[in-house]
């Protein structure tokens, strides 16, 4: 094997600098390719310089060191002591599932792979992407270990290690169904996460909201094209990304009927058509069910809109807007967290949404209509 042929990647995620390696199957234990992520560009040589002396020629056997062939014989021979008359192969075919059940000797690698690949139907592309990020960064930091070696001290000194809260909670949400998959399958008899100290995120500010006339302001700025695409995201709390996946026949009698193939969460919901939003629709005019409710050139225009309104740079405020003053007027949380798709009895609703707007600001926001 040649030296360039394990070329050293610089890679930029979330604001962090990792260095990626790719390795073909042969060079790996279990004859599959991986990509190795490490923090510095030294680590990433140091590992390079060690598969590239593991490999003095080209060949794909397997060697084995001394230390190896006196355990094969040791094995065979406990075999023959048992009157067990079989291969090595045979013997670990047997004993695998055993082994699998204890979880002793399922690695991380197998665990995130067989996760992956369950979910593989169920996922978006970029939570798959997401996943496999973080899963590669696991492989690296665990790599030699089994699911039940890694332990909760072990997985908080690795969170921390990347001195940010918030980004090791990513780390925590996406890792985290992983090993409870592993509990479900009998590898773990519970997930090192559930007794992990927890990771606390630095506190947050109040909830970034538009006030009624910022909100009415906004709808006065955009385009005629872009207006109905700004009353979804202000009055029915429509998420940013789902908004540029909807079309016009989505739109129904009292309600938008948001399909798994809309929705970030593959989850089917309708959310109810409040009388503001049912004038900004109905003064749109009738289009065609299979349009999109986006115009052409969404982005940009939404981008210039923003900026002409003064209300550039803050992020889902329309999603916030229509949450805090949903609830506001209506007091309803079950309906508010059925429109937003949160899950039954989510505490996200009352941390950031209870006491931030008025009834009277309620009522303002709510009385935004199409001039």
């Amino acid at each position: 094997m040649k030296v360039a042929s394990l070329k050293i990647k610089k890679t930029e995620k979330h604001g962090t600098t990792y260095y990626s390696i790719f390795v073909p199957a042969y060079l790996t234990p279990d004859n599959k390719r991986r990509q190795f992520y490490f923090r510095s560009k030294a680590d990433a040589e140091r590992k390079r310089a060690e598969l590239v002396a593991a490999t003095r020629t080209e060949s794909r056997e397997t060697v084995l060191s001394n230390h190896q062939v006196v355990d094969a014989k040791r094995a065979l021979e406990r075999l023959a002591e048992a009157g067990l008359s079989m291969s090595l192969d045979r013997a670990i075919e047997l004993a695998l599932p055993l082994l699998r059940s204890s979880g002793r000797h399922v690695s991380v690698d197998v665990l995130l792979t067989e996760f992956a690949e369950v979910k593989r139907e169920s996922w978006r592309p970029h939570t798959m992407r997401n996943f496999k990020f973080v899963a590669n960064m696991a492989r690296e930091q665990f790599a030699r270990l089994a699911v039940s070696e890694v332990t909760p001290k072990l997985l908080s000194s690795w969170l921390h290690s990347f001195g940010c809260p918030a980004y090791a909670l990513g780390l925590v949400r996406t890792l985290r169904p992983a090993f409870s998959y592993a509990v479900r399958q009998g590898m773990l008899p519970e997930s090192p996460f559930s007794k992990m100290e927890p990771i606390r995120a630095p506190k947050r500010s109040a909830i970034d909201v538009f006030s009624p006339a910022e909100a009415r302001k906004l709808m006065q700025t955009a385009p005629t094209d872009c207006k109905t695409a700004y009353a979804l995201l202000l009055f029915a709390g429509v998420r940013p990304v789902e908004l540029t996946r909807l079309t016009w026949g989505a739109i129904r009698d009292g309600f938008i009927h948001m399909t798994p193939e809309v929705t970030k969460t593959a989850q089917v919901r309708n959310v109810e058509i409040e009388p503001n939003l049912a004038a900004w629709i109905s003064a749109a005019g009738r289009h065609s069910p299979e349009d999109r409710i986006c115009p052409t050139n969404w982005k940009r225009k939404n981008q210039a809109t923003r900026r002409e309104a003064g209300l550039a740079d803050r992020q889902d405020v329309a999603r916030h807007s229509y949450a805090t003053y949903h609830l506001a007027k209506y007091k309803d949380r079950a309906a508010l967290e059925a429109n937003l798709g949160h899950s039954t009895g989510s505490a996200m609703l009352f941390r950031h949404y209870r006491a931030a707007a008025t009834p009277e600001q309620a009522a303002e926001y709510w009385n935004i209509l199409p001039e």
